[in-house]
């Protein structure tokens, strides 16, 4: 299923990347990137492309478990990115009920189910949404910790590492992951995004 979503993605690998020079991405083509973890002992390989299909539904399919989405479950998760309708979290947001009812095995019971969720899930609590945003080493424990330190999710993107280490209690690794994620242009963007829609970033 995902080669044939391959063509839906263009290739964004970062040049400051150290590529493998022969081994590529068996999904999206794209030449393997080189981990640069501090906590990585051994050397490790993966896809250094956001849009690598398999990476967007690891996004999408974290996404709709953290906001707990009934209904949306890997199956539909994989339908709704393989006919490029969700690629990101924000575009839940903009997905209309006769989009859900077309998919396969979702009669209309299933799909006003999921897009109810969909809509109330603008409410759920701001860790849920922070632990769903997909960045590394920040899950469940570490959203609710973070959010209990900040009035707003943008108060804490704000904040530098060495704060939020000290704030919060976060590990280095984790400050900087978070530091990380937010310094990249189309995260940033995703969060506006979200606010946008009405998805709830109050803590």
């Amino acid at each position: 299923m995902f080669s044939s979503l391959a063509k839906l993605f263009q290739l964004k690998a970062a040049a400051s990347v150290k590529l493998h020079a022969t081994e590529i991405c068996s999904e999206c083509g794209s030449r393997l990137a080189q981990s640069n973890s501090p906590d990585v002992s051994e050397t490790e390989w993966h896809c250094p492309n956001p849009d690598c299909p398999p990476q967007v539904l690891k996004r999408v399919i974290a996404w709709a478990e953290a906001i707990e989405i009934p209904g949306c479950d890997a199956s539909l998760v994989a339908q709704l990115v393989q006919r490029g309708l969700v690629r990101d979290a924000a575009e839940f947001y903009r997905l209309k009920l006769s989009e859900l009812e077309s998919l396969e095995g979702c009669d209309a019971v299933r799909a006003r189910t999921v897009w109810d969720g969909i809509q109330s899930s603008r409410k759920r609590e701001a860790w849920r949404v922070l632990a769903g945003l997909g960045i590394p080493r920040v899950g469940a424990n570490e959203a609710r910790l973070l959010c209990q330190h900040f009035a707003t999710l943008p108060d804490m993107f704000a904040a530098n590492q060495m704060q939020l280490e000290q704030r919060t209690g976060v590990s280095a690794l984790e400050a900087r992951s978070i530091s990380d994620w937010y310094g990249d242009p189309v995260n940033r963007r995703l969060v506006r995004r979200l606010q946008k829609a009405g998805v709830n970033l109050q803590c």
